[in-house]
């Protein structure tokens, strides 16, 4: 049997199967394409990856529509053996599509010298365009930090010496967002592997466009940035912008003021991978969706790589439909908030990052990383803030030592986990109003249109998950009963535990309150 026929078959048969899975063809190509058959003969079949995750991966997620499509195929049961072989990471690399003509070869390398992607000072001037869209304008933001670590996991596809980016600092003494100091943990290796996926192969990528979705502060900025950082080292020949969708949305607004529309669009037109951060933004400003999505409908077909991130899967943006569906073109993947494991390696990986300023050894006792790791949310900036109190407060002790009883007292009122007890139903309905676009007249009215009802569910979900309350006094906050209010939550929670699209909106939500 031919062996890299029988594969080109099995990867086949299994994209016949997304449909059914909910999964696209294109994150069946990026893993399979780094899966050889070694040996293949009477109902078995020796499968190798190029590295332990990729393995993992598919061993987990894919075993059983392996052996149907083999069965399928072929016919009979199947036994399966996985194994990891290195020694075709080189082989599989010549036979994988090489960058595009402009890119330049991996030996050339560009020294580093832009910032870190981030929002620029906008003018008054900008601000008055922003009435144009109907935002309000904002004050001027500095580059998003999120998750920062070194790596503690092996990397998702192998690494070279082409791919170690240094963690560099800017002249504004910014720490450069790189897959290098990105902590890699099981709640964001498949995203973390497709990032560096896309980064390998700008323009060549399957995953086109990438779409990372996730709760503020898990790490997609980081991810967006990383691939912007590497690109920028490894092609430098190529165009590459990395963007806030608000940003975006002031650039147009001047542009209507200075009549320069073919100027702005031409500038993106000119981008061979365009990097656009919390899309979500871009909800109702239909001036600039158009013109992003002319763009995209441009550049597609041209090879040229998109990336977007948002706090939530695209289908629960509120979007058009047909904007929906080119988010869901290519793949989608959700990042999930790091366990205390990872969140305690970013702790430890940050404190190293900030031994480079200091003129002494930055050290924390092991109780001490796990109170901050446990303690914290899943917001990787509340957990780098508490770590840089910790670090301040080292610094004015002349041992240079701190406790845990002495880190909680300093962080008593810092963690979001502490501060449950401030929150109240109208937090609530108004983070649920915000999130839903309703009025809190329409949540705690009689309306029972899809549009009301489910936002109200959630209200009353959160109210009686987050500060307790009785179902007797969630019902006078929304007009509703004792028992309305009691079977709702019942029938809710059953519906919040099957339904993954549903319980990533409620803990959106939950984390909009939380932080808050």
């Amino acid at each position: 049997m031919n062996l890299e026929e029988a594969r080109e078959n099995l990867i086949e048969k299994l994209k016949s199967y997304c449909v059914e899975n909910n999964t696209s063809e294109s994150q069946v190509t990026a893993f399979f394409n780094r899966m050889e058959i070694q040996a293949m003969a009477d109902g078995f079949a020796m499968l190798t990856f190029e590295n332990e995750f990729i393995k993992n991966w598919i061993e987990t997620h894919y075993i059983s529509d392996i052996k149907r499509a083999l069965n399928e195929l072929y016919g009979g049961d199947w036994m399966l053996q996985f194994e990891v072989d290195n020694t075709s990471m080189s082989a599989n690399a010549e036979k994988k599509e090489k960058p595009t003509q402009n890119a330049a070869p991996e030996t050339e390398r560009q020294q580093e010298t832009q910032e870190t992607p981030k929002t620029e000072d906008k003018t008054a001037t900008e601000n008055q365009s922003n009435k144009q869209e109907g935002i309000t304008p904002k004050a001027p933001t500095e580059a998003k930090a999120e998750s920062t670590s070194s790596h503690n996991d092996e990397p998702a596809v192998p690494e070279s010496e082409s791919r170690k980016l240094t963690s560099r600092r800017g002249a504004n003494g910014e720490t450069k967002l790189t897959f290098d100091n990105f902590v890699t943990g099981a709640s964001n290796r498949m995203a973390y592997s497709m990032a560096i996926e896309v980064a390998d192969k700008p323009s060549n990528s399957a995953l086109n466009p990438l779409f990372i979705y996730g709760r503020s502060g898990v790490g997609k900025t980081h991810l967006l940035c990383a691939i912007t950082n590497y690109i920028k080292e490894q092609y430098p020949t190529l165009k590459v912008r990395y963007i806030d969708a608000m940003e975006m949305v002031n650039e147009y607004g001047n542009a209507a003021i200075n009549k320069s529309f073919q100027s702005f669009e031409d500038s993106f037109r000119e981008l061979d991978v365009l990097l656009i951060d919390d899309i979500q933004a871009l909800r109702g400003k239909q001036q600039t969706l158009d013109i992003l999505f002319r763009i995209f409908n441009e550049l597609i077909p041209k090879g040229k790589q998109f990336v977007f991130s948002a706090d939530r899967a695209p289908k629960n943006i509120d979007l058009d439909e047909r904007y929906v569906s080119r988010f869901n073109s290519g793949a989608t993947i959700d990042v999930h908030p790091p366990d205390a494991e990872t969140k305690r390696n970013i702790a430890k990986s940050f404190l190293l990052e900030c031994q480079e300023e200091e003129d002494f050894k930055l050290e924390l006792p092991d109780d001490v990383l796990d109170y901050i790791a446990e303690n914290s949310s899943s917001n990787v900036r509340e957990l780098k803030s508490a770590v840089t109190n910790v670090v301040f407060a080292l610094k004015i002790d002349p041992q240079h030592t701190i406790t845990k009883q002495q880190v909680k007292q300093m962080l008593s009122n810092h963690f979001a986990s502490d501060t449950s007890n401030k929150v109240t139903m109208d937090i609530i309905k108004d983070a649920v109003c915000s999130f839903y676009d309703v009025s809190e007249k329409e949540l705690t009215g009689p309306g029972r249109s899809k549009k009301i009802k489910n936002p109200r569910n959630v209200a009353i979900y959160l109210s009686r998950e987050m500060i307790d309350s009785t179902f007797a006094a969630i019902g006078d906050a929304f007009n509703r009963s004792h028992s309305t209010i009691m079977h709702s939550y019942e029938v809710f929670q059953k519906q919040v535990n099957e339904d993954r699209s549903l319980h990533e909106e409620v803990e959106a939500i939950r984390e909009k309150i939380r932080v808050q």
